[in-house]
């Protein structure tokens, strides 16, 4: 059957998880586009629903897709454009389940990198982070309050389906932070701050775990107070600062080189 209105419920249901209130209440979050839904799939989610365009062709990514979705419903192109969020999209969308992890069920192995995003706010800096992390086998995200949604479109968007591939614990209190990190005897460097050692001197046969902080007021002075190691990466005279992002990726790749090659000494 072919869905004409854009009323149509799923559509109308698609159109409000652009919003958090109803990502929250609905416990879904909206994607668009073949490869980002391919790689959600990918990663072992499954849609709980999903809607293609008329005119989309692609008749073997929809086999794949029905084969773990009950609800692969076909649109008009002129209703689906009421739930495009992106210019010349490729006429498709789905709603996925939201990930919610307990930080209580994490318990972290020796040798792994954890990184704590402290008050992130831009929705492409966190997806990045979260895509780096997932490609340099961190052993995973938290995401203190005050940072941008995790399941924001464009996080999303930015993550290219990896938000699956690492565990990310959300919405995390500076105390609840403190006490997992008190509980699991992780060492705790704060990136950026003064006296800092460099960041490949940073032991990897612990359990470790870096702070980076907001794009615009660095980290927290929360954070700042603690006795908390700190931690920097070599630039050139006359550059103050890395983008958030690529700082976290050049440590994540860092500490995956260094474990590798502990590895292969043995």
């Amino acid at each position: 059957m072919l869905i004409t209105s854009k009323d149509n419920r799923f559509l109308r249901l698609f159109r409000e998880l652009g919003h958090k209130k109803y990502r929250e209440e609905y416990g879904l979050f909206p994607a668009e586009g073949k490869r980002l839904i391919d790689d959600l799939i990918g990663a072992g989610l499954s849609p709980h629903f999903l809607l293609y365009a008329e005119d989309f062709k692609d008749i073997a990514f929809l086999e794949k897709a029905a084969a773990v979705s009950d609800r692969v419903l076909s649109v008009s192109r002129s209703a689906f454009s009421s739930v495009s969020d992106t210019q010349n999209g490729q006429g498709i969308a789905a709603a996925f389940p939201c990930l919610c992890p307990e930080l209580a069920s994490y318990r972290p192995g020796v040798g792994e990198l954890i990184l704590i995003l402290n008050e992130i706010r831009d929705p492409g800096n966190l997806g990045t982070v979260i895509r780096s992390a997932a490609a340099a086998g961190v052993g995973a995200v938290l995401l203190e309050k005050g940072s941008v949604d995790l399941y924001n479109p464009k996080v999303i968007r930015a993550t290219m389906g990896t938000v699956a591939r690492v565990p990310v614990f959300t919405d995390l209190s500076f105390e609840a932070i403190l006490s997992f990190l008190d509980e699991n005897g992780v060492d705790v460097y704060i990136a950026g701050m003064e006296e800092p050692v460099c960041y490949h001197e940073v032991p990897v046969s612990g359990k470790t775990a870096v702070v980076f902080g907001n794009e615009g007021n660095g980290i927290s002075a929360r954070w700042r107070e603690r006795s908390f190691s700190s931690l920097m990466i070599p630039m050139e005279n006359g550059v103050e600062s890395l983008n958030v992002a690529v700082a976290a990726s050049v440590i994540a790749f860092d500490h995956r080189r260094r474990i590798a090659e502990i590895k292969n000494l043995k």
